[in-house]
């Protein structure tokens, strides 16, 4: 008997179709993980530039007494540092200065002092972003 080999059998259609249907099953699956992690590393580089923004603005303002108009001062149980809280594009921001300086600046004209600041910005009680930086204070 010849048999006619011109064609494909309903079997092979149908493995390849399986086989197809694995491999694009597969490769959908990672879209919604990647724009979950799109999405964290949006928000995540939001927090960095509030921070950023933030440090910034402490650096400017240049004193420990005067806060920025938007931060509320907190009491907090160590007396060597002081405490504020604000919420700046849906973030909540602390912000922690040491009162005793770490550095002192006798090089410059007029004699400053270095005090340490430490903003976290929060997302849901999570730190996001951290950095920390010195504002100069004039004695």
């Amino acid at each position: 008997m010849t048999q006619n080999e011109k064609g494909m059998t309903l079997l092979e259609v149908l493995l390849s179709m399986v086989i197809l249907s694995i491999v694009l099953l597969t490769i959908v699956n990672f879209f919604p993980q990647m724009g979950r992690m799109n999405a964290y590393n949006g928000e995540k580089m939001k927090a960095v530039n509030v921070a950023r923004g933030e440090l910034a603005l402490w650096k400017e303002r240049g004193s420990l007494e005067t806060p920025p108009p938007h931060y509320v001062k907190n009491e907090g149980t160590d007396p060597h540092h002081q405490y504020f809280t604000s919420t700046i594009d849906g973030f909540k921001v602390n912000v922690t200065i040491n009162k005793h300086s770490d550095l002192d600046a006798t090089e410059s004209p007029s004699p400053a002092k270095a005090h340490r600041l430490l903003i976290q910005v929060l997302e849901d009680q999570k730190i996001v972003s951290e950095t920390y930086g010195y504002v100069m204070i004039n004695d």
